[in-house]
């Protein structure tokens, strides 16, 4: 009996797995495969490149008009070679905006395409870091599983030397049914831990567009990340790299030059025309005759059009600048947040690492030993192993706690932090 609870003693303790299955997936094969084939990322790529299409659009001038006319004297003949009131001319007119215009428009659509770049490389992260929270996540289940699963076969060893020694009167039926009702309880936690996964797994395959009952293997180890940054270089590095920031700065570039557009539209724009023709002579036959016009377009209704247009203009400014500090201010807090939760799972990780798990380890083994020699109750020692169980439950609980907050700092951010 000694060999045996010392093997168990051994195995117990085990907190990382020292063969991984075949079919082992790594988050950086899932990271490519979410690029190439993720539907959000893909929409908002296609949107960004069609934005890039439309600054030469808006910067170009109007389409010119070409027309011809006839004029004819007679319903009930041809009297171009006859008459000289009669003709054909054609036609031919420009509308030139008023200067500035056109490079104004060019550059609204510039600094919108910019922004769509943004709300792109913003889509990328964020979808990222969903799927690195997934991934995180599927890998916690995966490894809560793993470690119930090893403990409830060690407690039905325990439970079956507890038998032994009720047999021949050495142990009471106390320590049976309390060995057989923890044993049940393992049970319902890998039941609820199954379905726990089966979500996360749904997750992770509506990220990746595959089909709802594709294979994805077995999550890979997750190893904790190093972290030496700051609030203060985050807050910084928000300031300067948050695409969603940089996208709000194009939004308001864009509106600024909106305003100053609709300003513009105060001044007029022209027309200009030019006209061959051929019209019928006196005495018969026909003479080639030309034209030119110069159209300018008034902005009589000023006072209730482009008034109005500069007043709308000017509101859309305040409410980009607005929504720039609203976003700034989320983005912030976003930043503290996740700091704080990478920051206390680490201490709290180096706790377990250094402290509470080695304890409990020992714990565990003085309560084997005191139990083979009759000092302590066998409920004592199954408190000992349930203790230690939750512990390493726990562990790796904070480790998939600080996986995600990195990842959610890297959606932020723009800079990568975990390897």
């Amino acid at each position: 009996m000694k060999f045996l609870l010392g093997v168990i003693s051994l195995v117990i303790f085990s907190i990382q797995v020292s063969a991984l299955a075949n079919d082992t997936m790594t988050l950086k094969s899932f990271v490519e495969e979410t690029l190439e084939k993720n539907p959000e990322i893909l929409r908002a790529k296609a949107e960004w490149e069609a934005a890039t299409k439309r600054p030469s659009q808006a910067g170009s001038l109007p389409d010119p008009i070409v027309g011809i006319g006839w004029t004819n004297v007679s319903f009930d003949r041809i009297t171009l070679t006859e008459d000289p009131d009669s003709a054909i001319m054609f036609s031919f007119s420009q509308e030139l905006p008023f200067p500035g215009k056109l490079f104004l428009r060019e550059q609204i659509a510039k600094e919108e395409a910019q922004a769509q770049e943004q709300l792109y490389v913003a889509t990328v992260r964020r979808v990222t870091a969903d799927l690195k929270e997934a991934y995180y996540e599927w890998f916690l289940v995966d490894k809560s599983i793993e470690i119930t699963l090893r403990n409830k076969e060690l407690l039905e060893k325990f439970v079956k030397i507890a038998e032994a020694k009720y047999a021949v009167g050495m142990g009471i039926q106390q320590d049976v049914l309390k060995a057989q009702v923890e044993v049940s309880r393992f049970i319902e936690q890998l039941q609820l831990l199954e379905e726990r996964k089966g979500i996360v797994e749904a997750r992770i395959r509506s990220i990746l567009n595959r089909p709802p009952d594709s294979s994805l293997g077995k999550p890979d180890a997750v190893e904790k990340s190093p972290f030496s940054l700051t609030a203060e270089e985050l807050y910084e590095l928000t300031k300067e790299g948050a695409p969603l920031l940089k996208a709000k700065e194009n939004l308001i570039e864009r509106e600024d030059r909106a305003l100053k557009l609709a300003k513009k539209e105060y001044f007029p724009d022209f027309v200009v025309g030019a006209g061959p023709g051929i019209m019928g002579m006196t005495g018969g036959g026909t003479q080639g005759v030309w034209g030119v016009t110069l159209g300018v377009k008034v902005p009589l209704y000023f006072y209730r059009k482009q008034r109005f247009g500069v007043q709308e203009a000017a509101s859309q400014l305040k409410a980009a600048q607005e929504d720039y500090t609203s976003t700034n201010q989320d983005l912030f807090f976003r930043i503290k947040d996740q700091y704080l939760v990478a920051k206390t799972s680490d201490n709290l990780l180096k706790l377990f690492e250094e402290g509470i798990i080695p304890q409990a380890t020992s714990s565990l083994e003085s309560a084997i030993a005191g139990y083979q020699v009759g000092n302590i109750d066998f409920l004592t020692l199954l408190d000992n192993l349930v203790t230690l169980f939750n512990f390493e439950l726990t562990y790796y609980t904070y480790l998939t706690n600080y996986q995600t907050a990195l990842a959610r700092i890297e959606e932020i951010i723009d800079m990568p932090l975990i390897k």
